[in-house]
């Protein structure tokens, strides 16, 4: 690049940034312009006049009027009815309860199942490249079989335990009831 050339490209941002700044400073002249001009001192002190006092039946009264106190609420409000909530030591007995409930005699047995599946899962999944396509195939839908007998074995004893848990709190609130109609 030579000097002219890079004296003229200068030149050229040089007018380019003017421009730009020009045109934003006729910009803000444009639009301080629109915006609507403040009122005068003058102004301003007779309309803090006109708005102290008001107009009633001809004549002006400069002081405003004061608002009578209601004496009743306009509008009468019931109180609200919360429900009874547990107590912390209700709450804290109750998962106690659950807790503490022992498990089926079973569960030890599908744990073991159920990890045994997953380790078997992964190694099926290891060999997949060394067993033939048809081999794999077989294994696989073995293997799912297995895993879905499981979860409905699963399911079932979850759903039986469920419905104790809910048995025994339903046979709990009920007692709960009956303790405090007795009182």
């Amino acid at each position: 690049m030579n000097r002219t050339t890079l004296i003229i490209t200068i030149g050229i941002i040089i007018a380019i940034c003017t421009g730009i700044y020009l045109y934003t400073e006729w910009e803000k002249a444009r639009f301080d312009a629109a915006l609507p001009k403040p009122p005068t001192d003058e102004e301003q002190h007779v309309a803090d006049d006109n708005t102290r006092g008001h107009w009633h039946n001809g004549e002006w009264h400069a002081e405003p009027h004061t608002a009578p106190a209601a004496e009743e609420p306009l509008v009468e409000v019931a109180p609200r009815v919360v429900p009874r909530l547990p107590t912390l030591e209700e709450v804290q007995e109750e998962l106690r309860a659950i807790v503490a409930r022992p498990l089926p005699p079973n569960a030890d047995e599908l744990m073991r199942e159920h990890y045994a599946l997953a380790e078997e899962t992964i190694m099926l999944n290891e060999k997949a490249r060394t067993l033939s396509e048809d081999e794999f195939i077989k294994r696989s839908k073995d293997l799912l079989e297995r895993q879905l007998d499981w979860n409905k074995r699963f399911s079932k004893r979850s759903r039986e335990r469920l419905a104790a848990i809910r048995q025994a709190a339903e046979a709990k609130r009920a007692r709960a009831r009956s303790n405090r109609g007795d009182n």
